[in-house]
């Protein structure tokens, strides 16, 4: 009970979808996400009987006719999400938190400070362990729907980033909320894409191109006002040689900050499975980034981004020199003094629990990357990271 937050009738609101799962008192569950009450009585009989949802969820969750201060004044109860620090747990409750609130930003008080909060959640997470969050960009793709899932990676990917060049925490937390919400106009079609085998119609095209600009309305009309965050919204999607959308700003004209979020956008998005495609390979994915596209990116970054991710980052699959499959679990100085833990032998038998090894020695050396299907083992993050990925 002490992780559920039981519902009053002031927090329904009728003939308008559930943004959450409700269940009763022992988790089982009373009506989808998406449910629509079309009845006070209805409602009432039900808040009196007990409708109950994940406590974690409802201090995000501010009602239409809630005052801008009772909204905000729960904001440390937010980020203290749980009594012992964990970064998956951390993670997850923010792609959820961001699913709430991109379906109806426009009900939230204060969006900008909701949004905030999210950010100061996965600033939190990767304080905690850079090399686990940046695993869980790889091996927590279950956690939430495509769009909140993959902007939350592009987020972490970012902060991680900036934190690498520097940046001011003004600086961190503004390129963070860019990419949180950079697709924000385009959370439906996303899904849709993420699934999608054939090629673009002319309408999505269309679609696509203008979102940037569509998110930024969103935000205005929600509250925000930051001009950074903005403006890195716009210009996620630009390009050094002006070939990017939709404005073709070019070299000199688009803020390091936003080609920032720019590549940690193109990045997650390249590494994540699609239902046209598999995953491409992290090392490959970089690759395409800064040498196949690189009249594209500004090549200052791409010491940043490789030094924040090292050519195995945590999370990728690696036949070791023993024939061993392992998963790279912490970064090193270099690609060859990375940590993995072994997985799988050469017999094809899994090891009791994972094995760490030291790939600067010979014995260990990583030979390649692997995808996940042809790794074809379950890992239990706990067993590498400790609490710190506790679910």
């Amino acid at each position: 009970m002490q992780d559920l937050h039981r519902l009053s009738i002031d927090d329904i609101v009728i003939n308008e979808r559930l943004p959450w799962d409700i269940i009763d008192s022992f988790g089982r569950l009373l009506l989808s996400e998406g449910s629509i009450i079309n009845s006070r009585a209805h409602a009432k009989e039900m808040v009196e009987k007990g409708m109950y949802i994940k406590k974690s969820l409802y201090t995000k969750l501010p009602p239409v006719d809630r005052s801008r201060a009772s909204s905000t004044s729960k904001g440390a109860e937010a980020v203290a999400i749980a009594e012992e620090p964990s970064v998956l747990h951390s993670i997850n409750v923010a792609v959820q938190r961001l699913g709430v609130l991109f379906k109806q930003i426009q009900k939230f008080p204060d969006a900008q400070s909701s949004i905030l909060e999210i950010v100061k959640l996965l600033i939190s997470a990767v304080n905690l362990d850079e090399d686990l969050a940046l695993a869980s960009i790889q091996r927590n793709q279950e956690s939430g729907d495509y769009g909140e899932r993959h902007s939350v990676d592009t987020a972490i990917l970012s902060i991680i980033v900036a934190k690498t060049i520097n940046k001011s925490d003004q600086e961190i937390q503004d390129i963070a909320a860019a990419a949180l919400t950079m697709n924000i106009s385009m959370r439906d079609l996303q899904e849709r894409l993420h699934l999608k085998k054939d090629t673009l119609t002319d309408q999505e095209k269309i679609y696509i191109r203008n979102h940037p600009i569509d998110s930024i309305n969103i935000l205005f009309e929600a509250g925000i006002e930051n001009s950074n965050w903005l403006l890195y919204v716009l210009l996620h999607h630009e390009h050094e040689d002006g070939s990017g959308y939709p404005v073709g700003n070019v070299k000199g004209e688009i803020p390091q900050n936003a080609k920032i979020v720019t590549l940690a956008d193109g990045f997650c998005a390249r590494i994540a499975s699609r239902g046209y495609r598999k995953s491409t390979l992290p090392s490959l994915a970089l690759r395409d980034i800064f040498i196949e596209n690189k009249a594209h990116v500004d090549p200052a970054l791409a010491a940043y981004f490789i030094k924040a991710l090292g050519l195995y980052p945590p999370g990728t699959f690696v036949q070791l020199k023993n024939k061993d499959i392992a998963i790279i679990s912490h970064r090193g100085g270099d690609h060859q003094s990375c940590v993995a833990h072994s997985l799988v032998k050469e017999s094809g038998e899994l090891y009791a629990v994972p094995v760490k090894r030291d790939t600067s020695l010979d014995a260990y050396k990583v030979v390649e990357a692997i995808h996940p299907v042809e790794a074809d083992v379950h890992v239990n993050l706990q067993q590498i990271w400790g609490p710190l990925a506790r679910l």
